[in-house]
């Protein structure tokens, strides 16, 4: 064998057995590659919200060594967890030695939020100059907000609010959209033809509720389901 030859054969047995195996146990995971992982399945799993989403991986323990896995990790959200605040991922791998990993992260979704401006008290009625929207992060208002003005505008509150306070749905008086007294427009018929009246509610709903009204033609008191705002219609 001529000495180039003999060169050129060594070197493909060293290229051959010190190149890294994906199963060789001696090769370990990178954790690079452990967090990316964690970071696409939360970004898989909050879909349309991920534009408005800042996801922060907790970095893992430098001292933790696994073994490198054979094939693609398998990421799952483990019992319990969400896709809003702290939340974990499991990281899961099957080949060649079974591991899983647990890894922790959080999520802020901004978004915006009905704040009052001034401290206000207990049964005011709220005025357009009492609120305003402000960016803020949603993921930990676990008793929900208001993403409108709209919303709050003409509600009355349960309870004293302070100024900067997040306005939330406990906070304010049960919305009826209908109201007892107020004039409706009655819906009623089958087979394609409707036919419409007037009426009066004598008592307030909202919709999906049946309530009494009361047809101003006939003045007959009757039920009536509640459909949208001033309008019920009879089953």
């Amino acid at each position: 064998m001529k000495p180039h030859n003999i060169r050129s054969s060594v070197l493909w047995v060293l290229i051959l057995f010190t190149t890294p195996s994906l199963s060789d146990p001696n090769q370990t995971q990178s954790h690079d590659s452990i967090l990316a992982a964690a970071k696409n399945h939360l970004v898989e799993a909050l879909g349309q919200q991920n534009g408005k989403a800042s996801i922060e991986i907790t970095s893992l323990d430098h001292r933790l060594r696994l073994i490198q896995c054979a094939e693609p990790l398998e990421t799952f959200l483990p019992s319990g967890s969400k896709t809003l605040g702290k939340t974990t991922v499991g990281i899961r791998c099957h080949a060649p030695k079974p591991w899983t990993l647990y890894v922790t992260a959080n999520i802020a979704v901004q978004g915006p939020v009905v704040i009052a401006v001034r401290d206000l008290s207990r049964g005011a009625a709220i005025g357009p100059t009492d609120i305003k929207l402000v960016e803020r992060d949603t993921s930990n208002l676990l008793r929900g907000h208001f993403d409108t003005l709209n919303q709050v505008v003409g509600r009355t509150l349960k309870r004293s609010l302070r100024r900067e306070q997040v306005i939330t749905p406990g906070l304010l008086m049960v919305w009826k959209t209908i109201k007892r007294g107020q004039d409706l427009t009655i819906l009623a018929g089958s087979g394609g033809v409707e036919v419409r009246m007037k009426g009066k509610a004598m008592r307030s709903g909202n919709p999906g509720e049946l309530i009494p009204i009361q047809n101003l033609s006939s003045k007959k008191r009757l039920d009536a389901r509640v459909v949208s705002a001033g309008i019920v219609r009879v089953d």
